[in-house]
């Protein structure tokens, strides 16, 4: 995660300040969330998790993630998906970075031809659509998902990972 440290604290500085230019949340609730997302990253155990958006619609409760949903969906013109629906699996000849995914609550999940489709939490945040456009090699078509269900995407995603990984090291000693 060390790795992501500055797209996470860019990405994090664009979401917030896009959310409060939408009228979505007021700058002092920003500037409260702000202190909390900056002692979470400060703690390699909390990095993981660490996200202003989680801040404000989990710790200070201030955001309204179906309100936020609904103006990426009408603002944006792009999809609603929930993950709980998808075959999470990697994609073919595609290695995605899982650190990356969870520093920038993104996924890409399903791939056609060469168009990508990707959910996530933070499309308010240029940082984030863009570092994910300039490294997937192709085209992509964009999701909004909530919090919850990126979560347990990439928990799902962890496991079939660490799954293939334990098949991988056991056929390599039957050989």
């Amino acid at each position: 995660m060390q790795q992501h440290r500055a797209l996470i604290l860019r990405s994090n500085r664009f979401l917030g300040s896009s959310l409060v230019n939408k009228g979505l949340l007021s700058s002092g609730d920003l500037e409260a969330a702000n202190e909390k997302f900056m002692d979470a990253i400060q703690s390699p155990e909390l990095l993981k998790s660490a996200s202003i958006l989680t801040t404000l619609l989990y710790d200070l409760k201030v955001l309204d993630e179906a309100r936020l949903l609904e103006h990426i969906v009408d603002e944006h013109s792009i999809g609603l998906i929930d993950l709980d629906y998808i075959d999470i699996r990697p994609l073919p000849s595609t290695e995605i970075d899982l650190s990356l995914c969870w520093a920038s609550s993104t996924i890409p999940f399903d791939k056609v031809d060469d168009t990508y489709m990707v959910a996530s939490c933070y499309y308010l945040s240029a940082p984030v659509v863009k570092h994910w456009e300039e490294s997937l090699e192709g085209k992509v078509v964009w999701y909004s998902t909530s919090m919850v269900s990126m979560s347990r995407g990439l928990e799902r995603l962890e496991e079939v990972l660490a799954a293939e990984k334990i098949a991988a090291e056991e056929a390599a000693e039957n050989e």
